[in-house]
């Protein structure tokens, strides 16, 4: 498998291996190769494309070719946002996930009882609905809560103890839109679940590798 790193938006790299340098490391030994692509076009010549806190909108050429890709290629396209619209990132990602039914809020997501660090913005979820073989348990830091419609599905939810910025409870924090094609569409509320703080707390690794690879 051959995933494709965007750094075609001003993303978060994969080459700072200050975040990243586990998450790297780790899909190698699986035999997940991971490379930074800076041609948009040449993305789509892989497996799976991961959008990692892109800063830079989306153009209306660039919304059509990801559409073709979800419509007549098999592929899987990851977009990662954050908490509040920082730096506009979930804005940016909404320009092209709302047209799929999925919509990141501009809001942050806490926890009652169960985060890490003393920080109740670092929260963790057993809350696993899709990619959670070997997986009980994540953190799932710094998340934005995610509405969704037409069919979309639900991949991860925070706990009935979770509240968002605007007090709803237990929201979506990654969803998922499938295709005909085979091509899914999957938009994490959150950028920092797989970076070098979380990779290896919980069973964040797992969740990874089935989320990329499966």
């Amino acid at each position: 498998m051959k995933v494709a790193w965007s750094a075609t938006h001003s993303e978060f790299l994969l080459s700072d291996g200050y975040y990243f340098s586990g998450l790297h490391r780790e899909l190698l030994k699986r035999g997940i190769v991971v490379e930074e692509v800076g041609d948009f076009e040449k993305l789509f010549q892989y497996d799976v494309v991961i959008f990692n806190y892109p800063e830079d909108p989306f153009d209306e050429k660039e919304k059509m070719i990801i559409k073709k890709a979800l419509e007549s290629g098999k592929k899987k396209i990851i977009f990662a946002s954050h908490f509040r619209n920082k730096d506009e990132v979930s804005e940016i990602c909404n320009g092209v996930t709302k047209d799929y039914g999925i919509y990141v809020l501009p809001e942050g997501v806490k926890e009652k009882e169960f985060y890490l660090e003393e920080d109740p913005f670092i929260i963790t979820t057993d809350q696993i609905f899709l990619y959670s073989e070997g997986v009980k348990e994540i953190v799932f830091p710094y998340a934005a809560p995610i509405e969704i419609r037409d069919r979309v599905e639900v991949v991860l939810k925070g706990r009935s103890t979770s509240f968002t910025d605007s007090n709803g409870t237990s929201p979506v924090l990654i969803a998922q839109k499938s295709f005909d094609s085979g091509s899914k569409l999957i938009v994490c509320g959150s950028c920092i679940f797989w970076d070098n703080f979380s990779l290896f707390k919980l069973d964040n690794l797992q969740f990874v590798v089935n989320l990329i690879s499966l």
